[in-house]
């Protein structure tokens, strides 16, 4: 078994958080972007392998398997949240006029007149006075709950991913062989015992000594 660091959850885990480095700068998700990103893992998994080996543990089918999951499962599932929120980052994350500071003072107008009408109407049962001032105070921070339920939505997207890769990681260790075990540990496959020759071969039998 690979030492917990190289583990396929905290490999996500690092490449995650590498992509997401990547992931403002960019205007668009390309397949140039998605294999570029795909050949500095590569490079990264050698590192990792080489690493590895110098602990003792030189295990190739492990990151042959790693390398599969990495294509098939990892990049595409984080390509998919990728783009939509670089979509969302084009479109303002849907902010009215981005959230600036008109924008902030309109919620707050608004939050005032709403939390006055609700006092004053008498089948809404809302009879504190403080209620319009509390909605004054946080109308113009409603674009920051809107910007926080985005970047949080997208944050437990990948926390989902990277508990798949972990479980997907567990599965490697479960169904994995004697075989590939012993070779992961650097145990030597034991040679047969090599037979005794028989008593009969290399001394004479009782029988054959009373003949004399």
């Amino acid at each position: 078994m690979v030492p917990e660091k190289y583990q396929l959850d905290a490999i996500g885990r690092f490449f995650i958080a590498a992509f997401e480095r990547r992931r403002p700068g960019l205007s668009d998700w390309t397949p140039a972007v998605e294999s570029e990103l795909l050949a500095e893992s590569e490079a990264e998994l050698v590192r990792m392998e080489a690493q590895c080996r110098e602990l003792g543990v030189d295990d190739p089918s492990y990151w042959a398997k790693v390398r599969g999951l990495l294509s098939t499962v990892l990049m595409p599932r984080y390509a998919s949240l990728a783009r939509d929120e670089i979509k969302l980052a084009r479109a303002g994350y849907h902010l009215w006029r981005g959230g600036d500071l008109v924008a902030r003072l309109a919620f707050a107008g608004i939050g005032l007149v709403l939390g006055a009408a609700a006092v004053e109407i008498p089948w809404i049962p809302v009879q504190e006075k403080w209620v319009p001032w509390l909605l004054f105070v946080g109308g113009p921070m409603l674009p920051d709950a809107q910007l926080w339920f985005y970047r949080r939505r997208h944050e437990k997207r990948l926390k989902h991913l990277i508990n798949d890769l972990a479980g997907a990681g567990a599965s490697l260790d479960t169904y994995r062989s004697i075989a590939e075990l012993q070779q992961t540990l650097g145990a030597a496959t034991a040679e047969p015992p090599v037979e005794a020759e028989s008593n009969d071969s290399r001394a004479p039998s009782n029988s054959a000594r009373l003949k004399h």
